[in-house]
């Protein structure tokens, strides 16, 4: 009896300890930045040369909160614009919304202390940086 109840008091303290929790479990051809360290850089490499050559591509990049939370970027560049489509409702300090935009390009932008990857010509006022590398 005394083994069930410590296992009911450590369930109930999981679950006390963490209600908001949204775990997201990137995949294996996602871009993700935690904290600076990047994944799969290659891909976005390659999504940025093929919107220069007007070849169709998609990605997704996965960029993680201070707390631990992922906030999606889907990319899908159509021969001609990028929709771009940023989710964030599971950042549990964040607006938690899903936003969709409409971009002509993306640039990139290369100082001694990062590299910028910024989308232009969007149809929306808003943050169009979509991922920062740090040298």
């Amino acid at each position: 009896m005394e083994a069930t109840m410590r296992t009911v008091v450590l369930l109930a303290l999981i679950i006390l300890f963490f209600p908001g929790c949204s775990y997201y479990h990137p995949s294996n051809e996602d871009v993700v930045d935690t904290h600076g360290e990047i994944t799969n850089l290659e891909k976005i490499l390659k999504f940025v040369e093929n919107v220069n050559q007007g070849e169709e591509d998609n990605i997704r990049i996965v960029r993680y909160t201070t707390e631990g939370d992922p906030i999606l970027n889907d990319l899908e560049y159509d021969g001609e614009m990028i929709t771009s489509t940023t989710d964030t409702t599971r950042d549990e300090f964040g607006v938690g919304s899903v936003n969709t935009k409409i971009c002509k390009t993306i640039d990139v932008k290369e100082t001694a202390e990062n590299t910028d990857y910024t989308l232009s010509g969007c149809d929306l006022n808003s943050d169009n940086s979509i991922l920062v590398i740090w040298n």
